[in-house]
């Protein structure tokens, strides 16, 4: 998703297949963590280019694709808590998912006129089921929040208002939701799906 030309033909591969495109779901990711003065110019640079400019990338060709159709459709990006509430030693992940929630909101104020809906879910903490967690971010974390990696799922928890953990299949209802009809008279909004984070609210 980082390849414009990849992108492009992806959508163009799609159409031919189905028909065209009424949904897109936007959920390509990545996560890092280092302290800002350890954090390298690549490492910055892949977060963005993933984050960022990939959901910019999608985004661009789905509405291209939208417009043409003249039939709505729904975009949903899947962001992150941290795109709000920020997060020391993690700075190239939450500016990049921070860059995600507002072009989400562009998104929603040039597509409201074709119909095209566009909204945000924000995760937090999905450690079960997700491929981020299984590598070098787990063990990050689990640095920074000064516990073993078998801990971090109970200090999510307990973090979290409602003391309630996160799963994927939470974040999928919350994708359908503003994928569906359900939502059909929303968009620019955020959903957090976090188990309740005061940093996270967005007003």
């Amino acid at each position: 998703m980082t390849s414009e030309e990849a992108v492009i033909a992806s959508f163009e591969e799609t159409a031919r297949a189905f028909g065209g495109v009424d949904i897109v779901v936007s959920n390509a990711g990545i996560a890092s963590a280092s302290p800002v003065e350890e954090t390298s110019l690549a490492l910055w640079r892949k977060n963005v280019d993933i984050l960022s400019t990939g959901y910019f990338l999608v985004s661009r060709e789905a509405f291209r694709l939208m417009q043409r159709q003249k039939i709505g459709g729904a975009i949903v990006f899947v962001a992150s808590k941290n795109g709000l509430a920020a997060s020391a030693g993690a700075s190239a992940y939450c500016a990049a998912k921070a860059s995600e929630i507002h072009l989400a909101r562009c998104l929603a104020l040039e597509g409201a006129a074709h119909g095209i809906r566009v909204n945000t879910v924000n995760p937090d903490a999905v450690l079960r089921g997700s491929k981020i967690w299984e590598g070098e971010w787990r063990q990050q974390r689990a640095a920074s929040n000064k516990v073993s990696e078998d801990q971090l799922e109970e200090v999510y928890r307990q973090r979290s208002m409602l003391k309630l953990s996160v799963f994927p299949e939470d974040i999928a209802e919350g994708v359908y939701f503003f994928a569906s009809d359900l939502s059909a008279k929303s968009t620019g909004n955020i959903l957090n799906i976090d188990a309740g984070n005061a940093q996270a609210f967005t007003r």
